[in-house]
């Protein structure tokens, strides 16, 4: 256990520092870029993730899960050469049809012949051989310092708007070397094996399958902008857009907990331990009802105050919006345990698949049905559809991994205390006039006081863990 709160401690660490990078690289790179550049290098982007995804496939996923299930150094050496093969010649098919692409252009051809790199990047990737092996440390730290690397590259190099072929070279190439290091802590650990096509045939189709709802997540998610666009412009979508980023930001913290509990999952399931995967599931639920249901319910409080000053009075109507959506982080977490950590541990990767389609369908038939109508707040409700659907239908199919009436009890436990959050941080904006800026951290700061007073209060288990936990350290170093 120790090992997965330390796991999932450095991957908050690198999410905390993906969330600062923004509020420090922004500034900067929008003054020396400009909005054209900045704009050119969205829009190239944006291409190039649209081949990034099939380069990619499921293969992080799949692959971490695969290793965790492996226990020899000849099988888990197997298990990975037979699998990189199917990523490295994905990766080349997707490479020479990007160089097809790039041939056919006329305008930035010199920005995507850069971006090589990027793809490049994505070949030789092998960061789920770590996380399968549950060596979380060693990935967020090569994380960590090429992001810092490549923040230092930018403020040294990037000067002008015409420095733009510079800002992609260093993201590009801080992006590969980071990758290229990560092969030399893999060949201490491992041994080349003579792999037959045999042995790598039987990873595609779970890969496939694992692919499959990622694409679905990605078409709702597309489609439904684009719908929005077409039939109410561009600023509804920018509505939209701004409401979808603040909810991201949480999501962060929560989708952390699905690669680092992955590999522990697939490993106990492969060994029969079902007793200890219901432990480990337990106390996944009981940290995602803890910390999702305070974030959804607090954040619905706080946003018409955080709206006015984070955004400007020109966005009030992304208060509804975030109102609306705010939800998706609860049922975002719930999806992580149900869908990622049991279904897919457990080679219930097709139920899965299930599930994100029949959310995918709900929520384009919402938002085609009510956009003409309700605009931005239709395609914010098709999103709470598409998440809360995929998640009652993961948690139907991984019923028989938890206890029902356990998780009703913590449900409605963290529930109360919440809405108790919720009233406090909306009566601090109601009843206090001073600087939007301070009145949110002034709503943070209660907000945070009750719910902790509210847990220790009831003798959450969870808490007075970490407080015993705390105070054990304390009071032996004091001796």
């Amino acid at each position: 256990m120790r090992n997965l709160v330390t796991n999932y401690l450095y991957t908050v660490i690198y999410q905390l520092l993906l969330l600062l990078t923004p509020f420090v690289m922004t500034p900067y790179v929008s003054r020396v870029l400009k909005p054209q550049g900045i704009g050119t290098d969205a829009d190239v982007l944006s291409i190039v993730q649209l081949f990034l995804v099939f380069a990619i496939l499921s293969i992080p996923m799949y692959g971490s899960r695969q290793i965790a299930t492996k226990q020899s150094l000849e099988d888990r050496s197997k298990e990975f050469w037979s699998i990189y093969f199917v990523q490295l010649f994905i990766s080349i098919i997707t490479l020479v049809f990007f160089l097809l692409f790039i041939l056919t252009v006329k305008e930035n051809k010199q920005l995507f012949f850069i971006h090589i790199f990027t793809l490049l990047a994505t070949t030789i990737d092998v960061s789920w051989y770590f996380i399968g092996k549950e060596q979380i440390k060693s990935v967020t730290t090569r994380n960590i310092i090429v992001r810092l690397a490549s923040i230092v590259l930018i403020f040294t190099l990037v000067k002008d708007a015409a420095d733009l072929p510079y800002y992609i070279m260093i993201n590009a190439v801080t992006l590969f070397v980071g990758q290229l290091i990560m092969w030399i802590p893999l060949l201490k650990e491992i041994s080349f094996q003579r792999i037959a096509f045999g042995d790598i045939k039987v990873h595609i189709g779970p890969i496939i399958s694992l692919f499959l709802p990622q694409i679905m997540i990605q078409v709702y998610t597309l489609v439904n902008r684009i719908v929005l666009g077409r039939v109410s412009g561009e600023i509804e979508v920018g509505f939209y857009s701004q409401a979808d980023k603040v909810v991201r930001i949480a999501l962060g913290f929560i989708t952390s907990l699905g690669s680092v509990l992955l590999p522990r999952m697939a490993s106990e399931f492969s060994q029969g331990n079902i007793e200890s995967m219901k432990k480990y599931i337990k106390y996944a639920l009981q940290f995602v009802l803890l910390i999702t249901l305070p974030m959804t319910l607090g954040l619905m409080g706080i946003a018409p105050n955080f709206v006015t000053w984070f955004l400007g009075n020109e966005f009030n109507a992304v208060i509804q919006l975030l109102i609306i959506m705010s939800p998706v982080i609860f049922f975002v977490g719930l999806a992580n345990i149900f869908g990622i950590q049991i279904l897919v541990s457990t080679n219930q990767q097709n139920k899965y698949a299930v599930a994100i389609t029949i959310g995918a369908v709900l929520s384009l038939i919402t938002n085609i049905i009510f956009v003409s109508h309700f605009a931005s707040t239709a395609s914010a409700l098709a999103l709470l559809v598409a998440e809360a659907a995929g998640a009652m239908i993961q948690m139907y199919f991984a019923r028989k991994y938890f206890e029902f009436k356990s998780f009703t009890g913590m449900f409605l436990k963290y529930l109360v205390l919440s809405t108790l959050v919720f009233f406090s941080v909306s009566a601090v904006d109601k009843y206090i006039d001073i600087s939007p800026l301070l009145v949110t951290f002034i709503q943070l700061f209660i907000g945070v006081c009750i719910y902790l007073a509210g847990l220790i209060l009831v003798k959450d288990s969870l808490i007075m863990t970490i407080i015993n936990t705390v105070k054990g350290k304390v009071f032996s170093k004091g001796r």
